[in-house]
């Protein structure tokens, strides 16, 4: 994401009174070399309230983590869905198992009280004994551990859980779907996105780089598509294929 489009829209943000912003989508987080600077520019430049981020961990090296937390990171969660290293390199062709949970332990000796960090996991059923020992291994080193549902992500996928449930522990009913009132995904480009899945540019809003982001947020494609989940009538909205309508 270019800087300044990027420093703009944590002030409108700001601005129109978010407290919260995750700096990563679809990516990566932590091949952007700025992260650092970009934490502490939207911690202490522009007042946000709680920064954090999502990572696979395998870029969260101790050279890596250290200036992020010195940046004031509030939060970082280790997305792992595998619970050993011969499935980690079944699911992901690599094996970085060992490195991700070495840099886990890393930051549980050195993170200062204030950061809060967790691991979430994807549930399958056929591998729940290797999650479970994940979350056994995992819960010495972070504040929390979570399992996710395997839903079908924006209609990617196929399978018994569609929309978006929220944890697993806690699953609530997919329609109205909570992300459309309550988080604005933006783009590496400046889009806003109705879906944090959008993979393929389909759920996009409007740009940012020529609306604000309040004017986005209330752009009549989104509102519209809120009325539709209200209403519970999605059969042609762009939520339909993520809610096994289509």
């Amino acid at each position: 994401m270019n800087k300044e489009f990027l420093y703009g829209i944590l002030h409108q943000a700001k601005e129109i009174g978010v407290k919260e912003i995750g700096l990563f989508l679809l990516g990566e987080p932590f091949l952007v070399d700025a992260l650092p600077e970009y934490v502490h520019y939207a911690k202490h430049e522009v007042g946000i309230e709680y920064v954090f981020v999502t990572t696979n961990g395998v870029l969260c090296t101790p050279d890596r983590l250290k200036p992020i937390i010195d940046a004031g990171l509030d939060s970082i969660k280790f997305s792992m869905n595998a619970g050993t290293k011969q499935r980690y390199l079944e699911m992901h062709g690599v094996d970085r198992f060992d490195e991700v949970m070495t840099n886990i332990a890393w930051l549980h000796k050195h993170k200062p009280d204030n950061l809060k960090s967790c691991v979430s996991a994807i549930f399958i059923e056929e591998h729940k004994e290797d999650l479970e020992e994940l979350r056994q291994l995992v819960l010495r080193y972070v504040d929390e551990f979570y399992y996710l549902p395997l839903y079908n992500h924006a209609g990617h996928l196929s399978g018994d859980v569609v929309g978006n449930p929220g944890r697993l522990e806690n699953m609530v009913p997919p329609i109205p779907c909570w992300g459309l009132f309550n988080s604005a995904k933006i783009s590496w480009d400046g889009w806003l996105t109705a879906c944090y899945f959008d993979h393929d540019s389909s759920f996009e809003i409007a740009d940012l780089n020529k609306v604000t982001l309040l004017e986005a947020w209330n752009h009549p494609k989104f509102t519209n598509l809120r009325r539709c989940h209200l209403t519970n009538i999605l059969e042609d909205s762009l939520c339909a294929k993520c809610l096994g309508l289509k």
